[in-house]
């Protein structure tokens, strides 16, 4: 990939780092790394790996399992590309962070916000789907998303959304747009993804939010309709490690990212509730994932990113549940 004046050299470094470690480890896995999670009947060769109970027999090398004996298995590489859009929450709550000051990974600077992570993870994704040939767009969940606004998301070119295209010149476009962004406001994640689906109806979908919304929005069901025709859904749920384990006790002055919003408490009093409530709120995400076909992943970003970078170079694009 080429550098551009539109997209700053250390987030590229950053990104390239994150790919670049995360391969190394998908290379040491039992599968390997895949160009295209799209394997199986295409004509063009992929990589060998170990027989396995439910593989095709037909693709079986006797001239290996001669030369070696060992049994393994042809893979190859489908002739199509899939469309993946990204959505990208960039609302205030992903503004929050307790992170800085962590030394930095094999990849580069640790990210301080839940931001910071969020989208090094949507550029680092497109950079292995465009580098394997897909086509990927990007959306933003944007302050302010509402029926007037979202209309306006659909349309190319505008704020809240970079249209699908490949080539490696797109993720210099793709680059940019998280580049010159900041999570600010309160916004909808359910309206957003709506509208994604409807666009897209072919196209695989990655979420990538901290998933608080106001209550009583409903954001899984536009992912549910998409799941159910047969298209994949993947869900990234950012959290930041204080957001679990609470770890304030004097007294503190809390402000709403999304808003104006502000209480002071005292944590000892709150911290029990707290706990209990936020650990049932990531419970109840992944159970509505799950039941829904939806695949979850948890990113702590007190984790390494790789973590969540490595199941897709390995072609398994995230785990169910969490």
């Amino acid at each position: 990939m080429t550098t551009s004046a539109a997209l700053h050299p250390d987030l590229l470094e950053r990104v390239k780092g994150l790919v670049a470690h995360s391969r190394s480890l998908a290379v040491g896995g039992r599968h390997g790394v895949h160009r295209s999670r799209l394997l199986g009947g295409g004509s063009e060769f992929s990589e060998y790996k170990a027989y396995e109970p439910g593989d095709d027999l037909r693709h079986l090398d006797w001239k290996v399992q001669a030369r070696s004996e060992r049994y393994v298995v042809r893979r190859y590489q489908s002739d199509r590309t899939q469309d993946v859009q990204i959505v990208l929450d960039r609302t205030g709550s992903m503004a929050f962070g307790t992170t800085d000051g962590r030394p930095a990974g094999p990849w580069g600077p640790w990210p301080k916000t839940k931001w910071e992570a969020a989208s090094t993870l949507a550029l680092a994704l497109a950079f292995v789907y465009l580098r394997q040939g897909d086509r990927v767009g990007l959306w933003t969940v944007e302050a302010g998303t509402g029926a007037r606004s979202l209309a306006n998301l659909g349309r190319r070119g505008a704020p809240g959304r970079v249209p699908l295209r490949g080539g490696q010149r797109h993720f210099i476009e793709l680059g940019a747009r998280v580049q010159n962004s900041e999570p600010e406001g309160e916004g909808s994640l359910a309206e957003t993804l709506a509208q994604v689906a409807a666009a897209s109806r072919r196209a695989s979908v990655i979420v990538i939010s901290d998933l608080l919304v106001p209550e009583g929005e409903d954001w899984v069901a536009p992912l549910a309709v998409h799941a159910a025709r047969g298209r994949e859904v993947q869900v990234l749920h950012v959290v930041d490690p204080a957001e679990i384990a609470f770890p304030w006790e004097e007294p503190t002055l809390f402000v709403d990212l999304e808003g104006a919003d502000e209480l002071s408490a005292n944590p000892r009093e709150l911290a029990r509730s707290y706990r209990e409530e936020f650990a049932e709120f990531l419970e109840q995400s992944r159970v509505s994932c799950v039941s829904h076909g939806l695949r979850y992943q948890r990113v702590n970003t007190g984790e390494s990113l790789e973590q969540v970078v490595v199941p897709f170079l390995r072609g398994g694009g995230g785990r169910l549940g969490r």
